[in-house]
């Protein structure tokens, strides 16, 4: 019997990026479990922003889908966003912080936030944990809540010297739309990353 095996997009990605991991990380008030479930988030956005890396294409429909119509301008704002958060990511020792329901920063169903101008730091909300991990992710579980290493990818976005970016949209529905009448401000849009590098994910794995 001749096996056959087949080599994924992502898996390709892999072979070229094993010997490149995010830089090391440091917890403030997270627990062994909490510290292990974002080493994967992180290593997960680490992929999805390498498998963003190379769709950002005209023919690409998740770029349609997340910036709008191709223009040469905007997809070259979305590419150095996307390289600044990958190299972010690759190189710079950001601390997390596992804050406590009580927080007056994460009422209102806040999963994370940042300080942009503080750029070694995102601060963790308790329902940030009960997002999928992208990995482990089905498509249905990406679209209705996100995933713990998109939301990472969101909160870095924010930093003036990663993305700068604004929370001009929420939401699946509401960002695509945005992306269609208003694409000179979604490639500024940290949520549009999020899903542009969610869902290229999925499509490679």
């Amino acid at each position: 019997m001749i096996r056959r095996f087949f080599i994924t997009p992502l898996m390709v990605l892999a072979l070229f990026s094993s010997a490149i991991t995010p830089a090391k990380a440091a917890y403030l008030q997270c627990t062994p479990q909490q510290v292990s479930d974002i080493e994967k988030a992180r290593i997960n956005a680490f992929d999805a922003l390498s498998a963003a890396t190379v769709q950002i294409t005209a023919q690409n429909g998740a770029y349609r889908t997340w910036f709008g119509n191709w223009d040469a301008q905007r997809s070259k704002e979305v590419r150095n966003t996307i390289s600044a958060l990958k190299n972010h990511i690759r190189t710079s020792k950001i601390t997390y912080v596992c804050e406590q329901s009580s927080s007056a920063s994460c009422r209102g169903g806040t999963y994370a936030y940042v300080y942009p101008d503080d750029s070694s730091t995102i601060y963790l909300c308790p329902p940030y944990f009960d997002l999928p991990q992208l990995s482990d992710a089905t498509f249905l579980e990406v679209f209705n809540s996100g995933t713990r290493a998109g939301t990472i990818i969101h909160e870095m976005s924010h930093y003036v010297e990663v993305g700068d970016t604004n929370d001009s949209c929420y939401n699946r529905d509401v960002c695509s739309a945005f992306a269609r009448t208003s694409p000179g401000r979604a490639v500024n849009n940290a949520d549009s990353y999020q899903y542009f590098a969610e869902d290229t994910y999925l499509k490679a794995r």
